[in-house]
């Protein structure tokens, strides 16, 4: 019955290391997620000429995670009808991106982003675009390195802390 238990405390404590490593993973799969989506709208815009709400409505099925629930959250307010500017729109979706963790700099500007879309010339919207694609860069080779350095970290530690309180109990 204690190996069973000291089974089970290391198990516990070892998937909670995982899934605090898997969280650093996520982070760069958003980040990457939305740069690509942030390199499509720019496309959209300087080739197609869609209309932004088209183009949110027409892409969502391509993404996932927190870029899907940005893009829905986007066009459902852009469909109800209630006459919501775009910039407020774009607000309310990267008020969610900054409570799952995207760094300042990239959410200060998408903010940018958000109030030229639709208001300026095609050429000063793809100047911010091009701008939020090099900061997005920016910030997932930096959550690149970060994920690197903290999966081992924190995959070692949930075993390792299971081992600790194994031996202090028993």
């Amino acid at each position: 019955m204690r190996l069973f238990g000291a089974g089970l405390i290391v198990f516990s404590c070892g998937i909670m290391g995982l899934l605090a490593a898997a969280s650093y993973g996520q982070r760069v799969q958003n980040l990457r997620q939305f740069l690509s989506f942030i390199q499509l709208l720019e496309s959209e815009i300087q080739f197609a000429r869609t209309t932004l709400p088209e183009v949110i409505s027409k892409h969502i099925p391509q993404f996932s995670g927190l870029t899907k629930q940005f893009l829905i959250t986007l066009d459902a307010h852009l469909e109800d009808g209630g006459g919501h500017d775009f910039s407020s729109v774009w607000e309310q979706g990267i008020h969610h991106l900054g409570e799952s963790g995207f760094p300042n700099q990239v959410l200060m500007d998408l903010r940018d982003v958000g109030r030229i879309l639709g208001q300026s010339d095609v050429t000063e919207q793809l100047k911010h675009l091009q701008l939020c694609s090099i900061r997005l860069q920016q910030a997932l080779e930096e959550a690149k390195k970060e994920q690197d350095r903290q999966t081992k970290l924190w995959r070692y530690l949930g075993f390792s802390a299971g081992l600790l309180i194994v031996l202090l109990l028993f």
